[in-house]
This record gives C-alpha cells, structure tokens and sequence, in this order.
C-alpha cells in the first residue's frame, strides 16, 4: 500500500489532536530554550558560569593553587564538617535561577558556624540582617568616589595593596561591636569585615562585583580573594554554595530517610509481591467445596465403622456388644454370672432367639471378622437386648 493509501485510512480527528499536540510540545521546549538562553545574559555569580558575570575564575584559581574546592549543590542541612569554609554569594535580584534558602536551611547554616565552620559571605541582604541572621551587618549607600582603600596588616602582608570597589554599597559602621575586625575601608566606610560566631568565623564581604571572571584580574583583587577562601586548617576543603544559584542535587526519597525505614520498607514490599504471585500463581489443584447435604444414620455407622477398621478395634467393640446382650439375658432368666455361652443358649425357649445368640457367640470369637460380619453381630446384640431387656416385655 502506498504512503498516500495510509495516510488516507488514519482518522481525521485523532491525527489533528496528535498533530496539535506535538506543536505545542515543540513551541514550550522553544520558549525554554529561549527564556535558558535569556539567562545567561545574566550575571549568574556561579562558578559553573565561565561569562564575564561568573565565578569560574575564582573556583579554578583556588584549585590551581592546591586548595581542595567543591560544589555545595544539596540543601544547606546537609552541612557537616567535611567541609571548612563554605562561599556564600548572594544570587542578583535579577537571576531567574535563584533558590531562596528555607527557614531550616538558615538554622542549619547558623548552627554550622557556631560548631567551628567558617563563612565568606559575598553580598549583601539587610532583611536578613535586620532578622538577626549569622548577625549580618547591614549595608548603606556611599558615594561613588574614588579612594585609595586601607587594608589590613595581616591582608597586606598577602601582597593585598591596591583594591578599587565597584559598589556604592559599604558596611554600616558598629560603635558596640568590639569583636568586629575590618579587613577594608575606603574611608567612606568597611568593605569587607570579620567577626566570631560560636566557635566558627564570619567574613562578610559587601562587593560581589570585584571577583566575577570579568574583574578579578584588576590589582589585587585575585590576592584578596585567596585570602578570603583560604581554608583555615591544613588539608581543609572550600565549598561553593551553588544551589542558591539554580544548581541542584536531586535527592531521592531513599537517600533521605532512615536507613533502617528503607530496608523496613523494602521487605514489607518484598512481602506484598510475595503474597500477590502466590495469589495469582496456583501451586496445587484447587480445593473442592465440601457438599452440603443432610447425613442419614447409614452414613453415621459407616464413619464410625470405618473408625473402628483404622483402629483395628472391631473385634473388642463386637466382644463388648456380646457381654452387654449376655448379661440381658443372664438377668433375665434368672442365671448366675459366668454361666458358659452355650448353657445360656440351651435355657432359651424361642428357637429363633437361641440361634440369634449362638451366631453372635460365634461372630465374637472370631478373628477375620469383616465389615459385615460387624454390623451383623451389632444387629443381633441390639435385637436379644430388645427381647431380654429388664425394663421391656419379654417374648419367650
């Protein structure tokens, strides 16, 4: 068949749904393509980002010059001590990719640094400052002069002489804060500061703009860096905050929760489908229904007399019959106990029941006894109990 001929028997309606379909599928990736494209125009300050507007420069210079770096990329909960000094850059107003911690995240944080990590704060937020947040200072506006900055000893001393900011943002001066220590000031107020939190260490630096790729070559700006990221113990590893700006680690429902309610979990699973393949899966032939009907006495003597075969207890339930149906007829002729079977028997008038008695004397002492022969002797006992019974008529 032609390709015209299969395109003639595919139905209208559902190939125009199909159609429109893949249209708007195509017309969603394009605008995110489109919008992805738009965001890296966008000063992203991430080290993932080698643009003008990123932090590649700062990452791979600190890697050149042997400090262990990574990329943080799990919610900030996950702090441990792993890890010495954690760069924490504040994403623009303008990033889409943006992730704004959550309130555990920030205890989390705080309770990091109180523990003994370190913090380089790169930016600045005065709501957080204002929530009392790490005790962030709060930044000001200046005017945008140019003037030589003054450095400190220990930061001059790396080669740190010639800093020229790109903000007119600076630290508000602390007349309480004793425990601050400025790193720079231009004159028209701090650009960088340090101070304790618990055991840990805050160093908060209001000018992002000076370590992008695109600036951190100019004077010292490279030295002060390191200076800044520098791990405080031998050996100790700097970390990148990169999911605040967009980049993330999926994690899975596994990883997160106990290892001990992960196996629990599993096994109980593990139990379900066990339980549903031997439900659909048979294993033996099918129980049969057990018929409902009303048993007759046939069916009573039957059981029992199948009983008493299994148990091979025939002949003593037949001895035991010949006794009780002896000791009848003993009574009622007025014989003494012990009296031999066939002096009984010759004391009986009736012809019919001497010889009843004389066969179940002789089914008693017999060994092959069969099921016949059983139920024939259980007849004849009840018969001569009938006939010599003490509460019944006798008929001799």
């Amino acid at each position: 068949m032609s390709v015209l001929g299969v395109l003639r028997r595919l139905p209208p309606l559902e190939t125009a749904v199909l159609v429109l379909a893949v249209a708007v599928l195509a017309g969603l990736a394009y605008a995110g393509r489109r919008q992805s494209d738009s965001s890296l125009h966008v000063d992203s300050l991430s080290t993932y980002d080698a643009a003008s507007g990123g932090y590649r420069a700062f990452y791979d210079m600190l890697a050149r010059e042997g400090i262990g770096v990574e990329r943080f990329r799990r919610p900030l909960t996950f702090l441990d001590a792993s890890v010495d000094t954690l760069v924490y850059v504040e994403p623009g107003i303008f990033n889409p990719r943006q992730i704004v911690p959550a309130a555990s995240e920030v205890a989390a944080l705080e309770a990091w640094v109180r523990g003994g990590g370190r913090l380089l704060y790169i930016g600045a937020d005065n709501e957080a400052a204002r929530r009392g947040i790490l005790h962030l200072p709060e930044s000001t506006h200046a005017a945008l002069r140019v003037h030589p900055a003054a450095v400190s000893a220990g930061y001059a001393a790396l080669g740190v002489a010639r800093l020229s900011p790109l903000t007119y943002l600076r630290w508000k001066r602390s007349r309480t804060a004793s425990h601050v220590r400025v790193l720079v000031d231009d004159g028209r107020g701090p650009l960088a500061l340090t101070y304790p939190f618990g055991r840990g260490r805050v160093t908060a630096l209001v000018d992002e703009g000076i370590f992008e790729n695109g600036e951190i070559a100019t004077g010292d700006r490279a030295r002060f860096a390191y200076a800044l990221a520098r791990p405080g113990r031998a050996g100790g590893v700097v970390s990148f905050d990169e999911m605040v700006h967009g980049y993330t680690i999926s994690d899975r429902w596994w990883s997160v929760v106990p290892r001990g309610f992960a196996i629990a979990l599993c096994l109980a699973l593990a139990t379900i489908l066990i339980a549903i393949a031997g439900a659909a899966v048979r294993f033996g032939p099918p129980l049969a229904a057990p018929e409902a009907r009303d048993r007759s006495s046939a069916d009573f003597i039957a059981a029992f007399a199948s009983l008493l075969e299994r148990g091979r207890a025939a002949r003593a339930a037949l001895a035991g019959a010949f006794a009780s149906s002896a000791r009848a007829v003993l009574r009622s002729l007025g014989l003494a106990e012990g009296t031999p079977p066939a002096q009984i028997a010759s004391h009986i008038e009736r012809a019919d029941l001497r010889e009843d008695f004389r066969s179940l004397a002789a089914l008693a002492e017999r060994d092959d006894l069969g099921p016949a022969d059983f139920v024939r002797g259980v007849a004849l006992a009840q018969s001569l109990r009938k006939e010599f019974a003490a509460h019944g008529r006798l008929r001799y």
